[in-house]
């Protein structure tokens, strides 16, 4: 193990309470086909190998919408709630918004316009909030449909669902057997929490309260876990130590966890994962299970610039877990001030397709704590990209990169990898036994491929060996591998 990956386990205990990632046990006896090479659970050891986070490309048609309508004074923080639905193959979208904002004294609220916002010392007056939805066929280009629900000065021609506090979260169900609640809706808070449950995600219930969970004003992480049997919840809260700053007056930011069974009984909200220090606070962390791991979309809120960016964590139970490359953004901010997203970066939850990994996100184009305009846009990972090993001392030095696995069985007759590869470089991979005895060895990969199966030299028969376990050893220059899997 490398002494880089060897301090980021470190890390992981102090900020679990001791526990690392790499010893928590897998909740699923489903056996694995598919591993992400960011699970440290799969690595026995490497040598000049580093983990690095995945390179997002930002959807050339960003941003997708913004804050255009009479009750979108104020979209920020623009969280936002997007799935792919596949029953009926549309792209749904759920955004907190503000409906009302200032003014306050002199300052003109509402009435600003947005280029001037950046400009000016914010000081807000009353506020009103609300949920809207909006679809699109094809994740680009959306309509914010007029659905007639909700009265806003005086008319229903708008697209608010639910008109509640900022930091609503909704999610589509599908494991629900309730057609009147498969959609679902939390708003966690000290006093007094509440769900609201939907047939479409349009016409909702009435709020129920759930009695206290945590202060989640934030961008909310709400999922079905299917090998808990329980929903999961991720939220904001304070805690730690409280500093005069106008940040460290509660504590600090930190992301604490509740299970339920049935969305209305919650247990006590526990700390699973907090910033390094008081000037790198997590704003929240949208979660998405993939390949037997969970990743974590971590907002990390610089108090000291006043902007907010996206890191990656993951975790095997979703209690427990480690940050890659802290200070390293998974998506980065724009680089001039004004950009759709120079200020702050709020994610939904990766949609995991097979072709790729879609990250939409809400965008600001001031600071956090400014008055700025807001977004909607869309960031893309190649296949299993969220993080990855390359060399860690490429080029000059000519010396390649081993990743060397603990023992996997073979769930099927082909091995296949997902790795980025250069012209001048290349992918080995090596079957060995649990005495690290060769059995055998593939042709060099040396182009991109996704879920590629290796070819064994000498027509070596991968499904002799089904059922086994073996190692595998990942030899790279100039590429960088993220998952193996096995294939029929």
């Amino acid at each position: 193990m490398t002494k880089h990956f060897k301090a980021i386990v470190i890390l992981a205990a102090t900020l679990c309470g001791g526990a690392s990632a790499a010893d928590a046990p897998a909740r699923s006896a489903a056996p694995r086909t598919r591993f992400l090479l960011l699970d440290s659970r799969v690595i026995e050891k490497t040598d000049n190998a580093q983990l690095t986070v995945g390179t997002v490309r930002k959807d050339p048609n960003n941003p997708l919408f913004k804050e255009d309508k009479p009750w979108e004074p104020r979209f920020d923080n623009p969280y936002c709630s997007v799935i792919y639905d596949d029953q009926e193959k549309i792209y749904k979208c759920w955004y907190s918004i503000f409906i009302k904002s200032g003014p306050k004294g002199d300052f003109p609220g509402e009435g600003l316009a947005p280029e001037k916002r950046a400009w000016v010392n914010w000081r807000e007056g009353a506020r009103g909030f609300g949920v809207c939805y909006a679809t699109s066929k094809d994740g680009i280009h959306w309509e914010k449909p007029e659905l007639g629900l909700i009265d806003f000065n005086g008319d229903k021609k708008n697209n608010i669902v639910i008109v509640y506090t900022h930091g609503v979260a909704v999610i589509k169900d599908t494991h629900e057997t309730d057609p009147q609640k498969r959609y679902k809706a939390i708003h966690p808070e000290l006093k007094n929490s509440f769900v609201w449950f939907s047939p479409d995600g349009i016409h909702w219930g009435p709020k129920q309260g759930v009695g206290p969970i945590a202060a989640g004003d934030t961008n909310q992480a709400v999922w079905w876990d299917e090998d808990l049997g329980k929903y999961v919840l991720i939220t904001r809260h304070w805690g730690g130590e409280k500093t005069t700053e106008r940040y460290g007056k509660m504590g600090h930011r930190q992301k604490v966890r509740s299970e339920s069974a049935d969305f209305l009984h919650w247990s006590k909200p526990e700390p699973v994962i907090k910033g390094l220090d008081l000037r790198m606070q997590i704003h929240d962390m949208p979660v998405v299970k993939h390949a037997g791991v969970y990743l974590g979309m971590v907002g990390l809120f610089d108090v000291e610039t006043n902007k907010q960016w996206c890191e990656l964590a993951w975790s095997p139970d979703s209690i427990a877990w480690q940050r890659i490359e802290p200070g390293k953004p998974l998506i980065p901010n724009g680089p001039v001030m004004g950009d759709y997203d120079w200020g702050c970066i709020f994610t939904s939850v990766p949609i995991i397709r097979k072709d790729g990994i879609m990250i939409y996100y809400g965008a600001n184009d001031g600071r956090f704590m400014g008055w700025r305009s807001g977004y909607l846009a869309l960031a893309h990972l190649r296949p299993d990209g969220f993080a990855g090993y390359e060399q860690q001392f490429p080029g000059g030095t000519n010396k390649t990169a081993t990743i060397t696995t603990r023992p996997v069985a073979v769930a099927a007759a082909e091995l296949c990898i997902s790795a980025d590869v250069v012209p001048s470089g290349y992918v080995k991979v090596t079957a060995l036994d649990k005495d690290n005895k060769q059995l055998a060895e593939g042709e060099l990969v040396a182009k991109t491929v996704t879920d590629a199966a290796v070819q064994w030299k000498n027509g070596f028969p991968l499904k002799q060996l089904a059922g086994q376990e073996i190692k595998l050893s990942f030899e790279l220059r100039d590429a960088k591998i993220y998952s193996f899997s096995f294939a029929r």
